[in-house]
């Protein structure tokens, strides 16, 4: 059998998820791609509605049904056209137990690249996720549940990563800074509490708070007039970053239902790799990725989150020197094709692709 070395021979695959510019699933199918592999991407959201207004959200939900049964046949009609080996999916929302069953019984391998909090995704079923050949999780806490509930050599562990093509520095050392002070992602009330101090301790200085869901809560409090309203994504979500003099890095908090939260995601990379200074919330992952201090900045509670913004703010030098360092740290050790390669070989070793001889 040729090996996955063999450049005339190169492992076979499907993948099926999103494909938005600066989307997991675009990097990672590239960082495959450079990994030796054929990818055919089949895009989830090519399937399901996106219009806004009353009479579009009533015809989405009444097409919704309809554009889940068309993707799962195209997932199967492309493992068809190309030969698969093995379908590649990120999270796996919407693919049936029934269409990971059939794509078995043809020969391919299934495995689920899983890079968030929680395992309760709209589309998602415990019987899907029983299918799976492999579910490889970016969440380390994540490992002991998968290996007591799929056995240890159906599961696996590989980081966050960021997309090269979108998260980098485009500035050098003449950043056009629009804002002091950052903070993108959706609302949480465990993250609003944290940039409330933030807006209260620094009432003469720009904020941003960039993501879903902050408006309403905002809404009469110090950060009201900190809420962009709308989101970023691709290019201008990337020097949003680069063009923060602070990146405040933090997660959601506690997540039903199991209590689980993050402590890295993927803006711990996005951060650094678009040249953004990054003060992340202190835990000992983020301590084996970065050295604080040197490379990034910590914080453990909302005091001591405004006292090293206070601090940087007034020592620039050391800001400029440590997001250099950050950089330098995370690129390109921490892009999706380092960790496209990381599962690659991962999914070698346990025998579900062909390897190298």
């Amino acid at each position: 059998m040729p090996s996955a070395a063999d450049p005339r021979h190169p492992i076979r695959a499907v993948m099926a998820t999103e494909f938005w510019h600066g989307s997991t699933g675009r990097a990672l199918a590239q960082g495959l791609r450079g990994a030796g592999w054929d990818v055919a991407e089949v895009d989830l959201g090519s399937y399901l509605g996106r219009a806004h207004g009353l009479i579009h959200r009533i015809a989405n939900r009444l097409l919704t049904g309809h554009g889940i049964a068309a993707y799962n046949r195209e997932i199967l009609d492309h493992a068809a056209r190309v030969e698969a080996e093995v379908l590649v999916t990120v999270k796996g929302s919407y693919i049936s137990a029934e269409t990971l069953a059939t794509l078995q019984a043809r020969g391919v391998r299934t495995v689920n690249f899983y890079p968030d909090v929680a395992y309760n995704h709209a589309g998602s079923s415990p019987e899907a996720y029983a299918r799976y050949d492999q579910i490889v999780t970016t969440k380390s806490y994540h490992l002991d549940h998968l290996r007591e509930t799929y056995g240890a050599e159906r599961t696996g562990f590989v980081h966050h990563g960021y997309a090269p093509l979108v998260h980098s520095r485009r500035h050098g050392d003449n950043v056009p800074y629009r804002w002091d002070i950052s903070h993108i992602g959706n609302f949480s009330p465990y993250k609003f509490e944290y940039m409330l101090a933030v807006a209260r301790a620094f009432p003469d200085r720009s904020i941003a708070v960039i993501g879903n869901g902050w408006a309403g809560p905002a809404q009469g409090t110090e950060l009201e007039r900190h809420i962009l309203g709308y989101p970023l994504v691709g290019d201008y979500f990337a020097r949003a970053i680069e063009e923060s003099r602070i990146n405040v890095a933090m997660h959601h908090g506690p997540v039903p239902p199991d209590g689980w939260q993050d402590v890295t995601s993927t803006r711990t990379f996005e951060i650094p790799a678009s040249g953004g200074f990054m003060l992340h919330i202190d835990n000992d992952e983020v301590r084996s990725l970065f050295v604080p201090g040197e490379e990034i900045d910590v914080f453990a509670d909302a005091a001591s989150l405004c006292a090293r913004i206070g601090h940087y703010l007034k020592h620039d030098d050391d800001r400029r020197r440590i997001a250099l360092a950050g950089h330098a740290r995370c690129v390109p050790a921490y892009s999706l094709d380092a960790r496209a390669a990381e599962l690659a070989a991962l999914l070698s070793a346990r025998g579900v692709v062909r390897g190298a001889p």
